[in-house]
């Protein structure tokens, strides 16, 4: 009997998860470029800080592309967009002479204590190993007064695992990986929303909290798809141990 090939080696997360983004995220993603629901998801975050409002120093975390940056309406300096790897941001963004890029660990940030205004997340959490050390992280770079912005998709909720169904799941089953889908989902989506809010709510105990609720506006996590949530810093100490 002649031998047989040696069967493909298994991949790892890592290799999973490349493959996700290079190949099928464009093409699944309800939140994918340009799509409405990235639109409402973006609008939402900044729906409090209308053109008079100041923040000198930005720093987004997370932050790919740049994607977040054409909905911001308020007035800034500089804004530094980073990511694990140095963003290659879009050519609207790459166009702003205030925006600067760098690479770095959220979990461990190369930035002074209370050095931005401003720190923004957009569907970040959920996919680190450490949200409670990056969080810490944001706050302790977020300047007395400053204020951080974190959106949190509300999984495993049931409007969110609905919604996720009947547009990136459908899309999925679609293009004939559901399967590829449902191990992505679970490899990628590892804390979930009653967690990381705990952890908000912990590290920044000593702040002004506010946790605004979408689509349907009232609080519950089963009830609604993301919840935005601003922390106003109130002071360089104190956050949560």
């Amino acid at each position: 009997m002649p031998p047989r090939d040696d069967p493909a080696p298994v991949q790892s997360a890592h290799d999973l998860l490349t493959r996700w983004y290079e190949d099928h995220y464009s093409t699944t993603a309800a939140t994918a470029d340009g799509s409405l629901f990235e639109r409402y998801l973006h609008r939402s975050m900044e729906a409090p800080y209308g053109p008079e409002v100041r923040y000198a120093r930005v720093l987004e975390v997370g932050g790919n592309r740049g994607e977040h940056v054409p909905y911001v309406r308020h007035q800034f300096d500089e804004y530094l967009l980073t990511d694990l790897r140095e963003p290659r941001p879009t050519e609207r963004v790459a166009a702003d002479p205030r925006i600067r890029v760098a690479a770095c660990d959220v979990s461990e940030l190369p930035y002074p204590d209370g050095g931005f205004d401003r720190v923004i997340a957009t569907c970040l959490l959920h996919h680190l190993p450490d949200p409670f050390a990056a969080l810490r992280e944001m706050r302790r770079v977020a300047a007395p007064g400053g204020t951080v912005t974190i959106l949190l998709p509300t999984d495993p909720g049931v409007v969110y695992r609905l919604g996720k169904a009947l547009t990136s799941g459908r899309a999925a089953r679609r293009q004939g990986i559901a399967d590829l889908y449902q191990v992505v989902t679970a490899l990628d989506h590892r804390n979930h929303f009653p967690s990381l809010l705990a952890q908000v709510r912990h590290v920044f105990g000593t702040d002004g909290v506010a946790v605004s609720w979408r689509p349907f506006r009232v609080p519950g996590w089963h009830l609604n798809a993301f919840s935005v949530v601003h922390a106003r810093v109130r002071d360089g100490a104190g956050a949560g141990a």
